[in-house]
Parts: structure tokens; C-alpha cells; sequence
């Protein structure tokens, strides 16, 4: 019964150095294309049933640990008196906040120790002439000027 056991465990062993040894590469790839593509900020925008647009997501990979982006997030945050906390929790490192009628979420994902991806996502304004139809862009250009990263809209 212990053979059986100890056969068992190292069975349990070889797979799990097999999924290691096959993951860790394509971590690693994945990290590398991470790092090629950071300060690049992707938009997009959610319509409603009339066209118009009525939610916003705009995401940014930079080069800095996670703790740090948020970190920056609080900053850039609390700087602004026109705009309200909702909610935070730091140990999933999200925020919620309000600015008069517009809501938007921050979401800050480690993807390695030194690289993460910032996420936006918010009411959209309600006609496109209004400037902060692309806010969630700003706020990320804020962050990224706050964190002394260079960041820009679309392809490098």
C-alpha cells in the first residue's frame, strides 16, 4: 500500500514538472510580448440601442509591478476634487469612483513582477462633441505622466 502511495506521489511529481516545464516557456513569451507592446493604450467603445456611445474600456501594459501602478491610480485619483472614491480594495487592487453622473472601474493585473496591465472602464459622455467622451484615455495618460512612463493611443 505505501509503494502504491509513493508510486502515486511520484507520478503526481512528473506532472507537475511537465506542466512547469511546458508553461514556463510560454510565460516567458508572454511576458516578452507584454514588455514589447507596453505604453500602448487600446480603446474601445461600447454603443448603446440608439448609437450612442455609452460605455468606454481603454487598457495599458506598463513596465512596473502592479503595487506601483495602483499606487500611481490612488495618486492621480485623490488629485482630482472632482472626483468621488466609491469604492477600494486594495488587496485585488480595484477601484471604483464617480465623477457627477459618470462611474468608472480601475483595475490594476500583475502579469509579471515588473509588468502590469491598467484597465478602465466607464460611462462614455453622451454626445461626441463633449470632451471627456475619451476620459478613460486621460485617465490613463494621467497615470502613465504620473508613473514617468511614455504612453500613447493605438500602434507604436
Amino acid at each position: 500500500m505505501k509503494t502504491r502511495t509513493t508510486v502515486i506521489s511520484l507520478i503526481q511529481a512528473m506532472a507537475t514538472v511537465a506542466v512547469v516545464a511546458v508553461t514556463a516557456p510560454a510565460h516567458a513569451q508572454w511576458v516578452m510580448a507584454a514588455r514589447h507592446i507596453a505604453g500602448r493604450i487600446n480603446e474601445m467603445t461600447q454603443d448603446d440601442q440608439t448609437g450612442k456611445p455609452a460605455y468606454q474600456f481603454a487598457t495599458v501594459i506598463l513596465d512596473a509591478p502592479a503595487n506601483n501602478v495602483f499606487a500611481a491610480v490612488i495618486n492621480v485619483v485623490s488629485s482630482n476634487r472632482a472626483v468621488t472614491i466609491v469604492s477600494r480594495d486594495d488587496a485585488a487592487l480595484r477601484l471604483k469612483v464617480a465623477e457627477g453622473s459618470k462611474n468608472a472601474s480601475l483595475n490594476v493585473i500583475a502579469l509579471s513582477d515588473d509588468t502590469s496591465e491598467l484597465l478602465i472602464a466607464g460611462t462614455a459622455a453622451s454626445s461626441p462633441s463633449d470632451p471627456s467622451v475619451s476620459r478613460v484615455v486621460a485617465a490613463i495618460l494621467r497615470v502613465c505622466a504620473d508613473m514617468h512612463k511614455t504612453c500613447s493611443v493605438g500602434a507604436q
